[in-house]
């Protein structure tokens, strides 16, 4: 069901705001992030001087009034996924940390700058893809901005439906800024064109990073080493957490290995943890040239020894299951495999950050950790992880949208105070501080994770349903994948130029 909430701006609500927040606005004298201040300090030296003029709520941006103004939003949004409809559609303080977070945010950049926020709210994939699609075709489109996963975002791009942002003449937007995640777009753009960015405006795309859990006692009672230790010590790799879940892998009845009974698994996860693992790697299936211009990377001898190294480990049904060797994904009974490590029954993971935050391992009963993805070997220079390209979620200026300066400043205030308000709640205090209470480590394992994150341009845009490669791959008893990628390589290189010449010639 659509729903549709508008921030409203009460004086209550803004009263209560400003005492939630005004600790982080207490100090001055600086434009860095946390050091940004409501209002001004004493005056100088010289009395005579008289007040200084308060500052600006963002420093950057200055004072500006849109009083009146609307920013209006389209966003995705699942019931089972925590923080997606706060991100946008939060509108009630409720005592939870992240959303009275956003909740204050906003109702303090509707006093400071007059604008409100509207969000309509729709489910995601296939009808957001359709309801862009079907409104720019009738003339219909009532929103400025879009807000959803990566893949659907990028295949609306694909078709001209939203504006570059390095283009946008009246712009506000320093997305070299440090609210604005300057890596994920470096990868994001093509040929100096960007159609969507993400940042600390948006928490699915931290949600959806992909992860390594660990179970802490199966760990300490099979007497192996401690995995943030290897961490540290830079020999986390595809080797040692084979060998460490071949350690753990028991089969109790003598019946042979089953996700629905009492053995104790290695590994868990899904068919596309394949791609996770050779990712982690630093192996994406593109990569992008001194032109940036992306072209295909399946083939380098450093894509292929990873493919082999993951296979071999994704195929050893002694120790690691993973969903559709059982069960169709979308079947109701799929999540039994992940539920072998909530139960206690598997030494690790494969996941995303959201698991973390999900009722399902709230309410587990297990100590747990987390890990970066492992590196291919100790020779890779830093750790690598990806995101989950269906729900790690981007933002797009619609092609329609008449009054870019506003919307422009309007983004730019919100990411911001994003930064100053809402990820410390999320990050630091949800994350690092309550989720992990019995992991002393987590906060260095969590710092690694995000700040070694990449996004492949070809799975983003899928050309040649490339996101489908190793899948298909892992289903076949000894896949070949040079064969495989030659196979498919001249469909894949025509799909990928076509999507460049098209966006080149956008604006």
């Amino acid at each position: 069901m659509k729903k549709t909430h508008r921030h409203l701006g009460k004086f209550a609500l803004l009263l209560l705001a400003l005492m939630l927040v005004l600790p982080l606005f207490a100090a001055c004298g600086s434009d860095e992030p946390g050091d940004s201040s409501v209002s001004s300090s004493a005056s100088g030296d010289d009395s005579s001087s008289g007040p200084e003029e308060p500052k600006a709520l963002v420093p950057s941006l200055g004072k500006a009034d849109y009083s009146g103004h609307t920013l209006r939003v389209l966003a995705v949004e699942e019931e089972s996924v925590l923080f997606e409809r706060e991100q946008f559609g939060a509108t009630e303080y409720t005592s939870e940390p992240v959303n009275d977070a956003i909740v204050s945010r906003n109702a303090l950049l509707e006093q400071e700058y007059g604008f409100s926020l509207e969000t309509e709210l729709i489910d995601p994939f296939t009808p957001f893809r359709d309801r862009i699609i079907m409104d720019m075709t009738a003339g219909t489109v009532s929103y400025d901005v879009a807000t959803a996963g990566l893949q659907t975002v990028a295949m609306l791009a694909a078709e001209g439906v939203f504006r570059d942002l390095y283009s946008i003449e009246d712009s506000h937007l320093d997305l070299t800024a440090p609210w604005w995640d300057t890596a994920s777009n470096d990868d994001m753009t093509l040929m100096g064109k960007l159609f969507f960015a993400t940042g600390d405006i948006l928490l699915l795309d931290d949600e959806f990073t992909r992860c390594i859990y660990y179970n802490k006692s199966l760990i300490e009672n099979n007497h192996l080493e401690n995995p943030a230790e290897l961490v540290y010590d830079n020999a986390w790799t595809l080797d040692k957490m084979y060998e460490m879940a071949q350690a753990v892998a028991s089969d109790q009845d003598g019946e042979g290995m089953s996700v629905t009974g009492s053995d104790i698994w290695g590994i868990v996860g899904a068919a596309f943890d394949t791609y996770n693992l050779i990712m982690g790697c630093d192996a994406p299936q593109a990569e992008k040239n001194e032109e940036g211009l992306p072209q295909l990377a399946m083939m380098n001898q450093r894509n292929v020894a990873a493919f082999d190294k993951v296979i071999e480990i994704m195929h050893d049904k002694s120790c690691v299951a993973w969903c559709e060797q059982y069960y169709a994904w979308d079947h109701p009974d799929a999540g039994n495999v992940a539920g072998n490590f909530y139960k206690g029954q598997s030494l690790f993971l494969m996941s995303t950050i959201h698991v973390v935050n999900s009722d399902d391992l709230r309410n587990a009963e297990i100590r747990y950790g987390i890990l970066p993805m492992p590196k291919l070997d100790s020779l890779q220079d830093s750790y690598a992880t990806t995101c989950d390209p269906y729900r790690f979620q981007v933002l797009s200026i619609m092609k329609t949208c008449e009054d870019t300066e506003f919307v422009t400043f309007a983004l730019e205030a919100m990411a911001y105070l994003s930064r100053e308000m809402v990820t410390p709640e999320y990050y630091e205090r949800t994350l690092k501080n309550k989720r992990f209470l019995d992991d002393d480590d987590s906060p260095e394992m969590l710092d690694i994770i995000f700040s070694n994150r990449m996004v492949d341009i070809s799975v983003a845009f899928n050309w040649d349903d490339c996101i489908q490669y190793y899948n298909n791959l892992v289903f076949t008893a000894t896949p070949q994948l040079a064969s495989y990628v030659e196979s498919r390589e001249s469909s894949f290189n025509a799909e990928m130029e076509d999507t460049v010449e098209y966006l080149m010639g956008l604006s």
